[in-house]
């Protein structure tokens, strides 16, 4: 199973564009550092442009533990918002930051909120291809939110057809319904139990399991959101499940084999 970390600072990435990088991204991506560390497990942290150029100390220490980087885009702003010449430039500054401070050729990409468009892939593929990234993992094959997911994996397709390797993120079916498994706010909410049961099915050479370093933050509520107005239904969302994260991370690396996607398909 690959293990994939999206490497961003909350109150900028999804509370608020124009906020500055905290330090909270270099304390949360630390600490998740420190559990993969203890279980021995390399992943692949797909970086901001933004995180790498306010802390490049922090980039640097996840290429020495032997974990692989890859970009998460620069602004974090959805692609689909973005024109195909303001994609372009976040790609160049993103990767051109990653590969600067660590000396190591970036491969992979995976869109902020998983906002790729099927009428972008033209654009959104060559560019990446252009920059000599070789695969992306930004694909959520179940409709669970308007802002992102596709009914199928005609999508897939599409994207290899343009010479562009695409690992989705994981999903399982109940009911004939995709669900999404191992992932972000999916993993929070979901009891461990229910996780396992319902990745019971899956291929473990090729599931994705995705997460942010922010979510093992419990005072960023109390500390950043709350001060800052967030609406109760918004915070629950955001914030629902975090303080029980440590927990079950430690039984996930536990319970499964994880890799990263360099290890996995590019050595």
């Amino acid at each position: 199973m690959i293990f994939s970390a999206d490497v961003e600072d909350w109150q900028q990435s999804v509370f608020d564009f124009e906020r500055p990088i905290s330090q909270r991204v270099l304390n949360n991506t630390l600490r998740l550092l420190d559990i993969l560390a203890e279980h021995q497990v390399q992943a692949t942290f797909f970086v901001q442009g933004m995180v790498a150029e306010r802390y490049p100390e922090l980039v640097t220490a996840i290429v020495a533990q032997g974990h692989e980087l890859a970009s998460h885009g620069y602004s974090h702003r959805p692609l689909y918002t973005l024109s195909p010449a303001q994609f372009k430039a976040e790609i160049e500054r993103s990767v051109a930051h990653l590969e600067d401070i660590s000396g190591q050729k970036v491969l992979g990409f995976r869109a902020p909120t998983f906002s790729v468009r099927t009428e972008m892939l033209p654009w959104y593929c060559d560019t990446l291809q252009n920059f000599g990234l070789r695969y992306e993992s930004s694909i959520m094959l179940a409709q669970v939110r308007k802002v992102y997911g596709f009914a199928d994996d005609s999508i897939l397709q599409q994207i290899r057809e343009r010479g562009l390797d695409t690992y989705p993120l994981s999903t399982c079916t109940v009911l004939g319904k995709s669900l999404p498994v191992m992932g972000g706010g999916y993993f929070r909410i979901y009891p461990y139990t229910l996780t396992r049961w319902l990745a019971r099915k899956l291929n473990k050479n090729e599931a994705v399991f995705y997460m942010h370093p922010h979510e093992l933050d419990t005072k960023e509520y109390q500390e950043v959101a709350k001060p800052a107005g967030m609406s109760p239904a918004w915070a629950v969302h955001q914030f629902a499940g975090r303080a029980g994260m440590v927990k079950k991370l430690h039984q996930l690396l536990k319970d499964y084999s994880f890799t990263s996607f360099q290890a996995q398909y590019y050595n």
